[in-house]
């Protein structure tokens, strides 16, 4: 009890026929701890630094940890309960069953918690001490580790030694391929053999919109003009339900060519063009060609004509100058 003076029993051997009084010695603690401060310091020292328990310290809750709270004192309290609860206990008989689960799970996970929480705390305060403790461990494995590594080497054949030493070349070598691979390549990209785009050999780049700051090369002022008329053609169209016994037309064609040298060649084989141009046109009815889509049809059969006869180019486009129809 904490009234009595405390006391430590140190037992000897009891010799045969000696009485159970002699063979026991009483010792205060005082004079236990004043033995062991003179016995073994370091180890008074560590019993000094040894404080009282503090109430809630370091105790752990764990699930499955038996409380002092018991079922059959759930159960009491719902046999003893008025109102609502004691209806409840007559329908479902095990609900204190279950209330006293959910009472226990509750009370486990708010210790847990509190568990957990001291132990965040303890972490936070402690933690450079901590650190240096988690590094010094850290650097005495790695001291062993590497001591213990050191020491296997040498216990190896001189055979072995060089095998180890090419493997890590070998490593390092495999290394710094597969990352020139990853990066670079292996091997040096060829050269293009041909030229993708003018820009990457001009000395000067000009950027421009090409809806509004282009420029048509043909019907550029700027450009010649490559027109050539033709001579006034008379000729007999096919008869339609508008025209009369004999319709006929006189017709003036301009005459473009992509460049000059379609104009000459239209120029030297005139008379061949015309007779082209009028046997195509005695294929076109009189309702046809007097009307504006007749006429447009006119100058685009007229132009795929000629274009199949010419040597030198292409003719671009024909328009009519005059045109005359008589029913």
């Amino acid at each position: 009890m904490a009234e009595q003076e405390n006391t430590t029993k140190v037992e000897e051997e009891i010799k045969d026929g000696a009485p159970e009084a002699e063979g026991e010695d009483l010792m205060s603690l005082e004079s236990l701890d004043s033995v062991l401060a003179e016995e073994d310091p370091e180890f008074a020292q560590s019993l000094g630094e040894i404080g009282p328990d503090v109430e809630g310290a370091g105790e752990i809750y764990e699930e499955g940890l038996e409380l002092e709270y018991t079922l059959a004192e759930e159960e009491k309290l719902w046999q003893t309960a008025t109102g609502v609860r004691a209806k409840l206990l007559k329908a479902f008989p095990f609900l204190p069953r279950i209330s006293y689960k959910i009472k226990m799970k509750r009370t486990v996970m708010r210790l847990s918690f509190r568990k957990f929480k001291e132990q965040a705390r303890h972490r936070v305060v402690n933690a450079g001490p901590l650190t240096v403790a988690w590094l010094k461990s850290l650097m005495v494995g790695l001291k062993k580790n590497l001591g213990a590594g050191t020491a296997a080497f040498k216990s190896y054949s001189l055979v072995k030694k060089l095998m180890f030493v090419v493997l890590i070349v070998a490593t390092g070598a495999a290394g710094f391929v597969l990352y020139r691979v990853g990066t670079k390549g292996l091997l040096p990209h060829s050269e293009d053999l041909f030229v993708r785009s003018l820009a990457d050999w001009s000395s000067q780049k000009y950027q421009y919109d090409p809806k509004t700051e282009t420029e048509p090369f043909y019907d550029s002022t700027r450009a010649a003009q490559n027109i050539f008329l033709m001579k006034r053609m008379v000729v007999n169209l096919r008869r339609s339900g508008e025209a009369g016994s004999n319709p006929m037309g006189a017709f003036e064609f301009y005459v473009e060519g992509a460049a000059s040298d379609v104009v000459v060649e239209i120029k030297d084989r005139e008379a061949e063009v015309e007779d082209l141009f009028l046997r195509t046109i005695e294929e076109m009815t009189f309702d046809q060609v007097s009307s504006a889509e007749g006429k447009q049809a006119l100058c685009d059969r007229l132009r795929k004509e000629v274009n199949k006869v010419l040597t030198k180019g292409y003719v671009r486009r024909i328009f009519i100058k005059t045109a005359i129809v008589k029913p």
